[in-house]
């Protein structure tokens, strides 16, 4: 083997160890990087993901009569008990109903199970819907079933007036309403805020 091909064999090999070398070193990561921020299309959308801790996670799901549910939170973790629950902060969520209502829910925290889209949201909850307004500690929201359970230190507002209860129960396809107290000898607290000439 003379000088001059032993001289490029050398230099092939070398090229072949430097490009090995920048793949496996700045490529595989970069990669990697990609794959935690991709958009996924089977409802979900998982963006500036890490390990431990996703942020700006939405999750959208329809029924089969075309209401839609939309739910986002600002930091999401995948509960180490089941895969399938989400643990969420900071979060808003919309209902968007067949008849062109929206149904306004935020947050604090919420547990959100991504196999029945069956939600609890815990924390300075509010729900909004047309000119009704709830907040409370706690809120079931059922979306199969169309209903949302909202109880401990509820209270509801609108141009109408005003209760305090322990739990209200919103059906928010037919907005049938169920006002209940744990103690049955204790009475829901109405206000009217209808003003009169008397007032």
């Amino acid at each position: 083997m003379d000088k001059k091909t032993y001289i490029q064999i050398s230099l092939i090999i070398s090229v072949l160890i430097i490009v090995s070398c920048v793949y496996f070193f700045y490529f595989k990561n970069a990669e990697k990087k990609i794959v935690k921020t991709v958009e996924q299309t089977d409802g979900q959308q998982v963006v500036k993901g890490s390990d431990d801790l996703i942020t700006d996670m939405t999750y959208l799901s329809e029924d089969n009569k075309g209401n839609k549910y939309e739910i986002k939170s600002e930091y999401s973790v995948i509960s180490p008990k089941a895969s399938n629950l989400i643990i969420m902060d900071k979060v808003k969520a919309i209902i968007y109903l067949t008849n062109g209502e929206k149904i306004f829910i935020s947050s604090n925290k919420a547990n959100y199970d991504e196999t029945n889209n069956d939600t609890t949201f815990n924390g300075s909850v509010q729900m909004i819907y047309s000119e009704h307004v709830v907040n409370a500690d706690s809120l079931d929201l059922s979306f199969k079933n169309n209903l949302a359970t909202l109880y401990n230190n509820v209270k509801y507002k609108s141009k109408l007036s005003t209760l305090s209860a322990d739990k209200i129960l919103i059906d928010f396809l037919n907005k049938n309403t169920k006002i209940e107290m744990n103690d049955a000898n204790n009475k829901v607290l109405v206000r009217s805020l209808i003003k009169n000439g008397n007032n």
